[in-house]
């Protein structure tokens, strides 16, 4: 696998989406969704997790599944390499008065002891938005390394589905395989992995 640069102690892909998120920000991020399609999320989310736990969710955002979760009775941590987006997840925490705790870092780097968490889980594209293959198998190990024994992982995406020729010429599909997404988000582009 190819190794990403690491830059002041995080990844790549983790500089981009630092300074992607924090152009965006909260309302940028949050007019991509709705309500009822988080409620959705954590439905279906439901349906796969036991009924109790301690559960960190990678990618966490702002902590539109992460403070639902911890509503639910789920102990919560969310991480998310944003720092702007975790400081709206503490305040709205606080708001809805559910105890999260919230962590910045890569998550290619997770800062908790191996097998503490009973779920991890990373939804909404997060995962995806590592665009090495050394970060994602990165990630994946750390993910594994503090899920305990017989816990349960959870990382969703976007489908896969292979780049046309007008998306490779026109650029929005590129890299090897054409398998980076380029998409342009209220005026900004990001990137993901296909």
């Amino acid at each position: 696998p190819r190794h990403a640069p690491m830059l002041g102690g995080a990844s790549t892909s983790a500089a981009r989406s630092r300074a992607f998120y924090r152009a965006l920000g909260v309302t940028g991020l949050a007019i991509r969704t709705k309500p009822e399609w988080d409620a959705q999320i954590v439905a279906a989310l439901l349906e796969l997790l036991p009924p109790t736990g301690r559960v960190l969710d990678v990618g966490c955002g702002y902590g539109r599944i992460a403070i639902p979760l911890a509503e639910r009775g789920y102990e919560v941590a969310g991480f998310d390499v944003a720092p702007n987006l975790l400081r709206a997840g503490r305040r709205e925490a606080a708001r809805r008065r559910v105890a999260v705790r919230f962590d910045e870092g890569s998550m290619t780097e997770l800062p908790y002891p191996t097998g503490v968490f009973d779920i991890v889980i990373s939804v909404w594209s997060a995962f995806h938005e590592l665009l090495e293959d050394a970060e994602q198998v990165e990630a994946l190990a750390e993910m594994g390394r503090v899920l305990r024994p017989g816990g349960r992982g959870v990382i969703d995406g976007p489908p896969f589905e292979a780049a046309t020729a007008a998306e490779i010429e026109s650029g929005a599909r590129h890299g090897p395989d054409a398998r980076i997404v380029a998409t342009i988000i209220a005026g900004r582009r990001m990137e993901r992995f296909a």
